[in-house]
């Protein structure tokens, strides 16, 4: 890749307040300067509902496109078939909107990794490359950068963050049992880490979680296994050093069929992405990776 391809992308994540749509703020440096064949693509890669997606830039175009112009598509990098809304959207230097497109577009994925054979939909004429950079249009920024929003959106978006409904009476029930020490066979000790006045370390200390391996096993298989086959008699006990209590807790209370907020969700999306990825607990994991896209900014390097 060339040295101008090597030019910093920044991609800001934010959710839309007027659309609801998750938009993804695109910054291109020395845009000028891409190479301009036909089928180059500069990719961009984001993550959005858990999934990776990739925006291809064709500064020369691609395949059918007009000659000296743009295209733009966007492709999925996962193996599940998912129908969104999405629209690309280039502002000028003063944040104005010069060029926006939108469609509608179901997925389906064809087990490549390759980025011009992705699932994937888009525009060959977006923009003529002469239109970015013609300095009477404006387009460019500051160190020659262009700027692209792309916003999308799920057509039918799961309920992740709310798996069941909460008025059932059979959830309710399941959701009184949440850590009721007198029903529970199974008991999680998780480990804490006391701290000194100083802000030494003083040594471990252990938060109970009493469970339900019934409920463990249909809800949570993997966090079932950890008890094995032992003596269902009596009360088993695992300890768990690597999840941090207060996370814990809202992986468990999930679970038991209640609903973690989206507060909770960004105050410790990381480690509950974490958690939720180690214990296969793959509704929570995706609404925890909305959570930290809604309030991370991604920044990627390309080498040449």
């Amino acid at each position: 890749m060339s040295s101008a391809a090597a030019a910093l992308h920044r991609i800001d994540a934010s959710v839309s307040k007027s659309t609801k749509m998750t938009q993804f703020k695109l910054l291109i440096k020395k845009f000028d300067t891409l190479p301009t064949a036909r089928n180059h693509c500069v990719p961009i890669e984001f993550t959005f509902n858990g999934h990776k997606w990739i925006l291809g830039v064709y500064p020369g175009g691609l395949g059918v496109s007009a000659n000296g112009y743009v295209s733009i598509y966007l492709g999925l990098c996962a193996e599940v078939n998912i129908a969104v809304t999405f629209a690309v959207a280039l502002l000028d230097k003063f944040g104005h909107t010069k060029r926006v497109s939108r469609v509608n577009h179901r997925f389906f994925f064809d087990g490549t990794g390759d980025v011009k054979k992705l699932p994937s939909s888009g525009w060959n004429d977006f923009i003529a490359h002469s239109d970015i950079l013609d300095a009477s249009k404006n387009i460019l920024g500051d160190d020659d950068e262009l700027t692209l929003i792309v916003s999308i959106e799920i057509e039918q978006p799961a309920t992740v963050f709310d798996p069941i409904d909460a008025e059932h009476t059979l959830v309710k029930m399941i959701q009184g049992m949440f850590r009721d020490e007198e029903t529970a066979d199974v008991l999680f000790e998780v480990s804490k880490m006391e701290a000194n006045e100083d802000g030494s370390k003083r040594g471990k200390s252990y938060i109970h979680f009493p469970a339900h391996r019934s409920i463990l096993q249909g809800c949570a298989p993997m966090l079932a296994a950890l008890f094995g086959t032992s003596n269902k008699e009596e009360l088993a006990t695992v300890a768990v050093h690597d999840v941090k209590p207060k996370v814990f807790r809202l992986l468990l209370w999930y679970v038991y069929g209640g609903t973690v907020s989206n507060e909770a969700l960004k105050a410790d999306a990381k480690d509950i992405v974490d958690a939720a990825d180690k214990y296969s607990i793959v509704d929570l994991k995706l609404a925890a990776e909305a959570a930290l896209v809604e309030s991370t900014n991604i920044t990627v390097e390309f080498e040449d």
